[in-house]
């Protein structure tokens, strides 16, 4: 008893100690982006003493909860966020829950972690009624959540969705960090449809309203799942023919063509954005190999264009092929030329990933590679879709893409995960790559013949889109040729 009382009395001026939070953070940071002295043993057993220690206290054992994540143990990941919510199950306006449910997500709970980012939301709306702040008539898009550059690709559905009334209208704004965001200039070009509010002071006042009045970049968006509002927003701005929503300015676009001559590109000379993902989080799925793509890369430049490949210099180089530019590790790479090359180039080839989404908002096509959680997809009517392949190993066989929705795995995005459940996830082959690559030119350029058996299968995919409410991109005809009885079943 002496022990626990103890262990209580510590445990609540701990938390309340502004010095050890700030403490604790340091040494999280430190461990966690491996920049600091501190090791990851040190972080990893500080964080278990605290959590034997003080059980209450949360956000060291959510890390460390996260920790294990990264290396691939998510029953010991899964076993701390239970013991947190069990501890903490009134906790849904901070984020803990959030980060709770991530946990379950990627260790295959699906179910729970929608269970509990429902009730996150329900509650959340509940209490926003009550304090009246849903009377404001805000929209706010977050620096948290709103940073990276996929989640301002997002906007595009968004904005479309309100422009639709699909969602209900209100004033939209967008608290924005230029220091931390991946691209500042793609998010000016937003400031048509969307307040973007940068000052401190005013970040500040508006930060209250944050945990109430905010829209998340995944999850549950706008009262219901991202991608069904996403395809109905998008289905519906097809429908009645409207223009993309952005469109490159001219200072933009004669500075980049200028900048591609001096990079090497001919005048006349059309290209082609690559971005390929790689990462850091080495257990995921998103991830590829940029050297599968050679005979992709070749077959565009066979065909007279040139090749960007975009990304950051923390890449592998690319090997030096024809006709191609490693922007990536280019001294001469800037967000606005980041901005050119997914607004300008004739298609853009992209895996799952944040450049993924920022074509389709300028009207540019996108060449969807190595794709996992097809149920994820966020796009537009001139994208082509390439999945990666699900094998079910015990049976020898490739899961059908009706399968691959099964509510246990549709939004897995961890190999290690998928091999417990028997799956193995193989990435697309060179051939298949290259002929995704010459359908889109073919598509482009008016010469891909319709086969009323690829027509048969694309119903039927687009039957599996209406079903479970994501957009029914076209399966590339690589897939569908090799793989016909994938969608049969």
């Amino acid at each position: 008893m002496g022990f626990e009382r103890l262990k209580s009395s510590l445990k609540l001026k701990l938390t309340r100690h502004a010095f050890a939070r700030r403490l604790y953070d340091r040494l999280s940071r430190a461990a966690w982006i491996g920049k600091g002295l501190v090791p990851k043993s040190a972080k990893r057993s500080f964080a278990k003493f605290l959590g034997i220690a003080f059980p209450l206290w949360i956000e060291p054992r959510v890390r460390l909860a996260q920790y294990y994540l990264h290396l691939g143990k998510s029953e010991k990941a899964a076993a701390i966020a239970d013991d947190l919510l069990l501890r903490r199950p009134d906790a849904t306006m901070d984020r803990t829950p959030h980060n709770i449910a991530v946990i379950y997500h990627s260790s295959g709970r699906i179910d729970d972690a929608h269970r509990l980012f429902e009730r996150m939301e329900d509650r959340r709306r509940k209490l926003a009624r009550e304090l009246q702040y849903d009377r404001l008539g805000f929209r706010i898009f977050s620096r948290a959540s709103f940073t990276n550059i996929g989640p301002l690709g997002l906007l595009d559905k968004y904005i479309k969705a309100d422009l639709l009334d699909i969602i209900p209208r209100r004033a939209n704004i967008l608290l924005f960090a230029p220091e931390a965001s991946h691209n500042p200039t793609y998010v000016q070009y937003w400031q048509k449809y969307v307040s973007v509010v940068t000052h401190p002071r005013a970040v500040s006042v508006l930060a209250p309203l944050v945990p109430w009045l905010e829209e998340r970049s995944s999850w549950q968006w706008c009262g219901g799942n991202i991608t069904a509002i996403a395809r109905r927003a998008q289905l519906q701005w097809e429908a009645e023919r409207r223009s993309p929503l952005l469109g490159l300015n001219s200072e933009h676009r004669e500075r980049g063509w200028r900048l591609l001559h001096e990079l090497g590109v001919p005048e006349g000379a059309w290209f082609v954005g690559l971005h390929v993902r790689e990462g850091r989080d080495r257990n995921n799925l998103r991830n590829a190999d940029i050297t599968t793509y050679r005979s992709a890369i070749e077959a565009i430049a066979n065909r007279g264009g040139w090749v960007i490949r975009m990304g950051n210099d923390s890449m592998r180089p690319l090997p030096n092929y024809a006709k191609t530019i490693d922007y990536a590790h280019s001294a001469r790479r800037q967000d606005w030329m980041d901005v050119f090359l997914w607004a300008e180039g004739r298609f853009f080839i992209a895996t799952a990933s944040g450049p993924q989404l920022i074509p389709t908002t300028f009207g540019k096509p996108v060449a969807i590679t190595n794709y996992g959680p097809v149920s994820t997809m966020i796009c537009g009517k001139d994208d082509i879709l390439l999945p990666k392949h699900y094998r079910l190993e015990e049976k020898g066989r490739y899961l059908t893409l009706a399968e691959r929705l099964n509510s246990s795995h549709a939004l897995q995005e961890s190999p290690d995960v998928l091999a417990k459940l028997g799956i193995r996830v193989m990435d697309n082959s060179p051939e298949e790559l290259r002929d995704l690559a010459i359908e889109m030119m073919d598509r482009l350029e008016d010469r891909q013949a319709e086969i009323e058996h690829e027509r048969t299968l694309q119903a039927r995919f687009d039957e599996l889109a209406a079903a479970h409410q994501f957009y029914p991109v076209k399966v590339a005809r690589a897939f569908l040729s090799r793989h016909p009885d994938l969608l049969i079943a």
